[in-house]
């Protein structure tokens, strides 16, 4: 396979990657954290000389190593070996890239890509914080200690390239409001919510209401990546079925990928905003979704827009919709399609509209190469093509 530093471009512009990555170190909660919590929080123990990586007083599975993470586009090398008949071998791994752990580093590295601005996520450790801390005051202390540690590290996006995409929970208002107000006076523009209930409600009921109105004021993008939900989600919905109620990540059988985890819980949550008449009372939101593919859209709209007439005498608890739901849908949203999606029905669905570019670099399972998902746009002009990889999603961030 290409090495991803041999930086291959495949467009002749700067692109807008709305998926793409940073990993963590070990400490980056326990070292920033107050001490009576750091031996609950999120860390890593060793134990008969095996680094083990812990949550309050749980062992817990994480996709990557210490000092290792897995290389850049190895899934879909990997697939293309089975597809022709290799031996499928398995995922490649690779020392960790010190522009993984680090801006200055990491905005070299987009230059050389041709990747003028980019969302950063999470790695493992600061999008799964959610799901595996339950204790409510060791999350928040925890929650507290990861933004400092990206606001030294990688800062929130005052540069207008790397708009790094911090975990806020809904599990109280009033401290989210608090953490959504520091984020913005550093100049925060992206934040991330787990898919899925939220705590005995909808993300949309009104009791949310300060929290969307703080992200709307501020302009900021609310993105929805794939991720565990809270806690209790998949073990509940699990169970009921005679699953196993805690899996980890690798081990989840196809009954719960498909049901349970991915995009499920996202299209979930996307209709509870959308019923919950969240765009009606902020209707300059603008939510992100991200690694959850692009395939369900055409079928949600449609789903969504009937449910509505079959629903018109049940509760509308932020009130009755003044348009339909996939109006709505294709206004207030942006989608990050697969490489491997079919795209064709989505875009007669949508057009052009909701669908921006991302390549998930530098995990396995996306691009090496972030510009080469113009290789999967075949079936839009050149000036659509350009739309979609950067335009569309400057316009989302306003940067034009």
């Amino acid at each position: 396979m290409a090495e991803y530093t041999a930086f291959e471009t495949y467009t002749d512009y700067g692109i807008f990657d709305c998926d793409q990555h940073i990993y963590e170190p070990v400490d980056c909660y326990s070292g920033w954290i107050e001490k009576k919590y750091a031996d609950r929080t999120l860390r890593v123990v060793e134990r008969d000389g095996e680094e083990l990586f812990m949550a309050q007083d749980r062992q817990i599975q994480l996709d990557n190593k210490v000092d290792e993470c897995y290389r850049p586009g190895s899934l879909k090398e990997m697939l293309k070996s089975m597809k022709a008949g290799a031996d499928q071998g398995g995922y490649q791994w690779m020392t960790m890239d010190p522009a993984f752990l680090d801006r200055d580093l990491r905005l070299a590295q987009m230059d050389r890509q041709h990747v003028d601005a980019a969302v950063l996520f999470s790695g493992s450790m600061g999008l799964f914080a959610e799901h595996f801390l339950t204790d409510d005051e060791v999350y928040w202390a925890s929650s507290w200690a990861y933004l400092r540690w990206m606001e030294e590290v990688w800062g929130f996006g005052a540069d207008g390239r790397i708009f790094t995409s911090p975990t806020i929970s809904m599990r109280d208002v009033t401290k989210a409001c608090e953490q959504l107000d520091w984020l913005f006076a550093r100049g925060c523009k992206a934040i991330s919510i787990c898919p899925g209930p939220a705590y005995g409600r909808s993300p949309g009921d009104p009791h949310f209401d300060p929290f969307w109105a703080r992200i709307e004021e501020a302009g900021a993008v609310v993105c929805y990546h794939i991720n565990e939900a809270m806690p209790g989600y998949k073990a509940s919905r699990s169970g009921m079925w005679g699953q196993e109620e805690h899996p980890t990540f690798y081990t989840q059988s196809a009954w719960q990928w498909a049901w349970a985890y991915g995009d499920q819980p996202a299209m979930e949550t996307f209709s509870a905003l959308i019923y919950d008449n969240v765009f009606g009372r902020f209707p300059n939101l603008r939510i992100l979704s991200a690694e959850h593919g692009a395939e369900w859209v055409p079928g949600l709209l449609t789903k969504m827009d009937k449910m509505r007439g079959m629903g018109r005498n049940g509760p509308w608890i932020g009130g009755q919709l003044a348009e339909r739901p996939s109006t709505t849908f294709k206004r207030n949203f942006r989608v990050v399609p697969y490489w491997e999606d079919d795209l064709t029905s989505v875009l007669e669905a949508t057009g052009t509209d909701v669908v921006v570019g991302g390549s998930d670099f530098p995990h396995s399972e996306g691009l090496a190469f972030p510009t080469q998902l113009v290789d999967h746009l075949g079936m839009l002009s050149h000036e659509q093509q350009r739309f979609v990889m950067r335009d569309n999603a400057m316009q989302m961030f306003g940067l034009v």
